[in-house]
């Protein structure tokens, strides 16, 4: 009686346990040589480290899925501490060492080029992918057209410069008028100075795309100041009383998860120019760890903001919740991070395999997946710099048509205690999807939620 009640109760949770997972069984695990996906990147950067944890997460999800083809995948890194010699040297490890298949580099500008030399010159004994996450310095996929058969395996992840001047006509066109009946008229522009501003202050002659100082006058602006500032400078404190004498009503930083943001913020909050509205281009700010680390000093500020559970897609919800589970910030460059291995996924299983190269650069060219925040593709118009660069906007037409669905990237503005009010969006082909979260009138001047 008590042996048979006992086994019984066994049954009753072998059953609870199907009824909870759907099977007791797995995917059969993975078998062969791996596949190897590296990654170059400065491991203590709260920029990069994030995209190596999540990198690893799918991996370890493809594999306990069934790998790729019936293989598994391999995950590994290189640290480069944000220095080119060490990116050289961790992409070299990567390839003779470890084989690898994909590579992403992260670093500026300058550290890709180099190890976009680095790769083309090892290319023919070591085939491989390499893809370059973050930069946007317009060099690294022109070339790709310039000299095909030497940069062909050369992918960007992210765009061009010339991929944001539709954005900012957006901004400045439309939203910003929409945020206070009077508009803003003055603008104080903030440079992050590195390669990737450059075609920003100085125009793009090719493409005949101006600098934006004159592309915002375009739109009746004036702009009152201007100057760039050194990446991880820590005293803002001159530059924002240069900014309120100058009489901005507001500020625009261009900045990347290179800049200290956080140090910005807390002294515009304590400084004379703390009435004037702020915009932030990128970084950490994009996460709600900013509000902590600003000691709730970025009450006001306004930028893109990623660190989101509203459904762009059918996959925003699930990688919201892995990364809030695995405590990972979510940038916007942390979900194409993310992304990019499911993309790989994609590739090698359209092209069979990774034993033939080519087949592998054609896949990279022609396959589309989808992640948390719209399309994954790669443009194949043949248009300098857009070219094997993630697709954004129209390379026929750079300054104006926005790819709707590609990409869905919220603007938002802290509010009071942390909470971020949407905005809308970056271009006007995605902002009936933002509408219902909200609308550039939900802008609040800093000065009112401060009495608030």
């Amino acid at each position: 009686m008590v042996k048979g009640m006992r086994c019984l109760i066994i049954s009753a949770a072998v059953l609870a346990m199907i009824l909870a997972f759907g099977s007791t069984s797995s995917a059969e695990a993975p078998k062969g040589e791996p596949i190897v996906i590296g990654y170059v990147g400065f491991t203590l950067s709260p920029g990069t480290r994030p995209c190596m944890d999540v990198q690893r997460i799918a991996v370890e999800e493809i594999n306990q899925a069934g790998g790729v083809l019936g293989r598994p995948l391999k995950y590994v890194t290189a640290d480069n501490k944000g220095q080119t010699s060490l990116t050289v040297e961790g992409g070299r490890h990567l390839l003779q060492t470890e084989n690898a298949k994909f590579i992403s580099i992260e670093g500026r500008t300058e550290i890709c080029l180099a190890a976009q030399e680095n790769s083309a010159a090892m290319f023919k004994d070591y085939p491989h992918i390499l893809v370059f996450n973050g930069p946007m310095g317009m060099e690294l996929t022109s070339r790709v057209l310039d000299d095909y058969e030497k940069y062909r395996f050369c992918f960007r992840d992210w765009d061009p410069e010339s991929s944001h001047y539709a954005q900012q006509r957006y901004y400045w066109e439309d939203t910003w008028n929409r945020m206070r009946p009077e508009g803003f008229k003055k603008i104080a522009f903030i440079w992050e100075d590195l390669a990737w501003t450059h075609a920003w202050q100085k125009g793009i002659d090719f493409l005949d795309l101006p600098d934006w100082e004159s592309y915002a006058e375009g739109f009746g602006y004036d702009v009152v100041f201007s100057q760039a500032v050194a990446p991880r400078g820590t005293m803002y404190l001159p530059v924002l009383q240069q900014i309120a004498r100058s009489k901005a009503d507001r500020i625009f930083y261009v900045s990347s998860w290179f800049t200290d943001t956080e140090s910005f913020v807390k002294q515009w909050a304590d400084s004379a120019a703390r009435d004037i509205a702020v915009d932030l281009y990128g970084g950490v700010s994009q996460t709600k760890a900013f509000w902590q680390m600003t000691g709730g000093k970025a009450l006001g500020v306004v930028g893109s903001y990623t660190e989101t559970d509203i459904p762009m897609t059918e996959k925003t919800k699930p990688f919201y919740e892995m990364a809030k589970k695995n405590n990972i910030p979510t940038q916007i460059h942390v979900h194409i991070a993310y992304a990019d291995i499911y993309f790989f996924k994609k590739v090698i299983e359209n092209a069979g395999g990774v034993d033939d190269i080519d087949k592998l650069i054609t896949a990279m060219e022609t396959s589309e997946t989808t992640y948390s925040m719209g399309k994954m593709a790669y443009e194949s118009e043949r248009v300098k710099p857009f070219f094997h660069s993630k697709k954004r906007v129209d390379p026929k037409d750079p300054a104006r048509a926005t790819y709707p669905d590609v990409f869905l990237q919220p603007i938002a503005q802290y509010q009071n205690d942390g909470k971020m009010q949407y905005l809308g969006g970056s271009c006007p082909e995605n902002e009936p999807f933002w509408e219902p979260y909200g609308s550039p009138e939900d802008w609040v001047s800093p000065a009112e939620l401060r009495k608030r």
